[in-house]
């Protein structure tokens, strides 16, 4: 089932706000997420937003401001972080941000009931 059935638009853009503004401010502090879902969106019934669950965050550093480990979910991983091709920074988060907003329209993330191969191939060719 939806979200957007159980929920009014409102709601659910006041989640995707909340969720914006913790990571503007692990972004801003230079801390990588990299498992964002709604799985690690806790909310309760007055409206207050957590994220949860930091086991792959990471801290970046002018001397390592990148990363290239293949950590996170696979259905809400960006890319450049499945191709490992490059260093990956925030922008992943906000990938999987817009896979979280996804989820919260459509009931589930992109290629959710495919074959993990098939989830990798179309999510490295878009």
């Amino acid at each position: 089932m939806r979200l957007s059935d159980l929920y009014t638009e409102n709601a659910l853009k006041f989640v995707l706000r909340q969720t914006l503004v913790v990571l503007a401010y692990l972004h801003s502090r230079h801390i990588v997420h990299r498992d964002i879902k709604s799985d690690n969106i806790l909310t309760n019934a007055d409206g207050a937003c957590k994220l949860a669950d930091f086991g792959y965050s990471a801290q970046l550093t002018q001397e390592k401001n990148g990363r290239d480990s293949k950590v996170g979910t696979l259905c809400w991983m960006a890319p450049e972080l499945i191709k490992g091709e490059r260093k990956y920074d925030t922008k992943i988060d906000v990938w999987s941000f817009g896979i979280f907003a996804f989820e919260l329209a459509n009931g589930t993330p992109p290629y959710l009931r495919q074959a993990k191969s098939r989830q990798i191939i179309n999510i490295i060719t878009l």
